[in-house]
């Protein structure tokens, strides 16, 4: 065991001797010796507090499971240092590869949730137009449909139908209008979708 007076002068050699014994009394003064030392490390990798408070527990939780081998290191600040900055590396590769997951998994949700609506968004529109377009006479809905789903020019339609542009601008004019106010009269709708309809329509 350390002698009782020894602790007033602080002597490296002896302390790390009496730790390698199991002297626990002796390992208490070599943390207090080096803890600030070995934090300011810490900290200065990981720029956290708390995460340097870990590795300087860690780092003496390592000396006293390896305190039989003290005797043979040659300068224990130089060994217990380097010790601090490999695991506040290794720490540092922890918060990296967490932060890695967190935003991979936030991206996931992301593109999930995103995908989900979407279908949602679509299954529920196309429904809703197709309720919306019951409402029109069979000229008119081949009309709109050729038109703003099919993405046909009046021209295309015309020849397509036998009918004069002329006609198929009434059509197409009296759908637009049938559905707008179907759109405008249904309770149900939410705001969102109602826009996102209405700009895919008409405009």
């Amino acid at each position: 065991m350390l002698a009782k007076d020894s602790f007033s002068a602080y002597d490296e050699v002896t302390v790390i001797l009496a730790v390698t014994a199991g002297d626990q009394k002796a390992f208490e003064q070599l943390f207090f010796q080096h803890k600030d030392r070995i934090f300011t490390i810490a900290l200065t990798y990981t720029e956290n507090r708390m995460i340097a408070e870990e590795v300087v527990q860690d780092v003496f939780v390592r000396v006293w499971k390896n305190r039989r081998k003290l005797k043979e290191i040659g300068v224990f600040s130089a060994w217990v240092y380097a010790i601090a900055r490999n695991r506040s590396l290794t720490a540092l590769q922890k918060i990296a590869r967490e932060g890695q997951r967190k935003e991979a998994l936030v991206a996931y949700l992301s593109a999930a949730v995103g995908d989900a609506e979407e279908r949602i968004q679509d299954d529920y529109t196309e429904a809703l137009l197709e309720k919306a377009m019951t409402r029109l006479t069979p000229q008119q809905r081949k009309v709109f449909e050729l038109s703003r789903i099919q993405g046909y020019s009046r021209k295309e339609v015309a020849e397509m139908l036998n009918l004069t542009p002329a006609t198929v601008s009434v059509h197409l004019t009296i759908a637009l209008r049938s559905i707008r106010a179907y759109l405008a009269n249904h309770p149900e709708l939410p705001s969102f979708l109602c826009s996102f309809l209405i700009t895919r329509l008409f405009f």
